[in-house]
């Protein structure tokens, strides 16, 4: 038996969209760094280059590490979905337990 929530997470805030939205500041950068960097020696320009790059490259890795994970996930809780209720079930009572005697503590 599958169960399928499709609209259990609102598109808007979706780790894909932040990523997206990281990905455009990195670019604002890059345009940036090139309109300021004309003025800058040659070294300088590399060394901003380079560590753009790298950003870009993190993000990558994030992107395709936050996919991969979310497939994971998804089929974890398509195969044991009674099973996974049932942690987050102990989970959340696990911690509302915890809070509550944090609080009565004066």
């Amino acid at each position: 038996m599958e169960l399928y929530y499709r609209d259990l997470i609102s598109e808007e805030a979706s780790l894909e969209k932040l990523v997206d939205d990281l990905m455009l500041v990195v670019q604002g950068a890059n345009d940036f760094a090139e309109a300021a960097g004309a003025h800058l020696p040659y070294s300088r320009q590399q060394e901003i280059q380079t560590r753009l790059q790298r950003l870009k490259e993190g993000c990558q890795r994030i992107r395709n590490q936050a996919v991969s994970t979310a497939r994971a996930t998804d089929k974890l809780l398509r195969r044991y979905p009674y099973s996974a209720f049932g942690f987050a079930f102990a989970c959340g009572l696990l911690l509302a337990t915890l809070r509550r005697r944090k609080r009565r503590i004066p």
